[in-house]
């Protein structure tokens, strides 16, 4: 039992074993600080030490595990969801890698690195994979997260024409890869998503200028392409309207705007709460952006290079809202490899 001595926000219990030291550690909640506690019985509770932050907001959801890097070398991450708007960061999960010695946290880097971009990937809880030994995968890790955030968890649309407000984003496959800024968790969506394919569509490189509308009309899919344009005559903005009503008007943008430079998802042409944009760096100068997008009833997520930014959004498409257009704003641009795989959902 681990007794609360005062403090109002005192929550969201992690437990994990610590192998090098034999014995439990639990990673709790507590305002601006996450606290850490030991123990050898899963019943008694020493508290050991705490992190402090207090640029981010409330912490919640508290997060402590081990990964072997794509490079071969070991690192704790320490994760938390956080609010970092006031600094114009997400409200997502934030993390830091570094090194644990079983009472507290030495992060490599000050600034957190975040999970995802977008405005809906709170409360996100990892854990591990398994070998068919049944022992820990040390190099895999999987996450889910709420798509939802407190600016509107009593107000979304579903909720007052059919009663519903609740649903997570994709589970995603977590690596840890060494990165020109150190080592970041990259996410993709899971492998088993491939058994719920219905049918693929392979457009090959479709190359446009202005606009161009596809025959696919669906409201769940995973969509890949790789984004090209010359660099020495880039278009403006690049991209892709998905949950496009018929006839235009509503839809989510999902693209990159090269004079930002940024890679974004603008969920401001649909019903939604609050709206808004969110946007990631990108370097025009390559001449070329991989991205994923998944789509369902009531969410975009884009998946943007090797997978260590995503942008998840919950978005509100009228029944109909199906439609998907690309283009390529002020030049050309080739959207090289586009596959649609149209997803069963239930």
């Amino acid at each position: 039992m681990l007794p609360n001595p005062g403090v109002p926000d005192f929550r969201d219990p992690k437990v994990v074993w610590d192998a090098e030291r034999r014995r439990w550690i639990l990673v709790n909640a507590e305002g601006h600080r996450l606290g850490f506690y030991a123990s050898s019985d899963l019943r008694s509770w020493a508290r050991v030490g705490e992190f402090v932050r207090t640029d981010i907001g409330l912490l919640e959801c508290p997060d402590l595990f081990r990964m072997t890097a794509d490079d071969g070398s070991a690192h704790w991450v320490l994760g938390t969801s956080a609010n970092g708007k006031g600094r114009g960061l997400p409200a997502t999960y934030a993390y830091w890698t570094g090194t644990f010695d079983g009472a507290s946290f030495a992060t490599d880097h000050d600034e957190p690195h975040w999970l995802d971009w977008g405005f809906d990937f709170y409360g996100a809880v990892t854990y591990p994979d398994h070998l068919a030994s049944g022992a820990e995968n040390p190099a895999l890790r999987r996450a889910i997260g709420w798509a939802n955030f407190w600016d509107y968890p009593h107000n979304t649309p579903t909720l007052a024409t059919d009663g519903y407000n609740g649903d997570d984003m994709i589970v995603r496959e977590l690596r840890l890869v060494r990165t020109g800024s150190g080592y970041q968790l990259a996410s993709r969506p899971p492998a088993a998503l491939a058994s719920y394919v219905t049918r693929t569509h392979r457009l090959g490189d479709v190359r446009v200028r202005g606009t161009q509308d596809l025959a696919i009309r669906s409201g769940a899919y995973d969509l890949n392409c790789e984004l090209v344009w010359d660099p020495s005559a880039p278009p403006s903005n690049i991209g892709l309207e998905l949950c496009r009503a018929p006839g235009g008007g509503r839809h989510v943008a999902v693209g990159a705007y090269l004079r930002g430079p940024f890679s974004y998802v603008n969920r401001r042409p649909t019903i939604n709460p609050t709206g808004g944009e969110s946007q990631t760096p990108i370097d025009p100068s390559t001449g070329r952006l991989a991205i994923r997008v998944l789509v369902d009833r009531t969410s975009v997520e884009l998946f943007v290079g090797d997978g260590t930014v995503v942008h998840s959004h919950r978005v509100f498409p009228l029944e109909g809202d199906d439609g998907i257009r690309l283009y390529a704003n002020d030049g050309d641009a080739t959207f090289r490899g586009l596959t649609v795989r149209e997803l069963r959902v239930r």
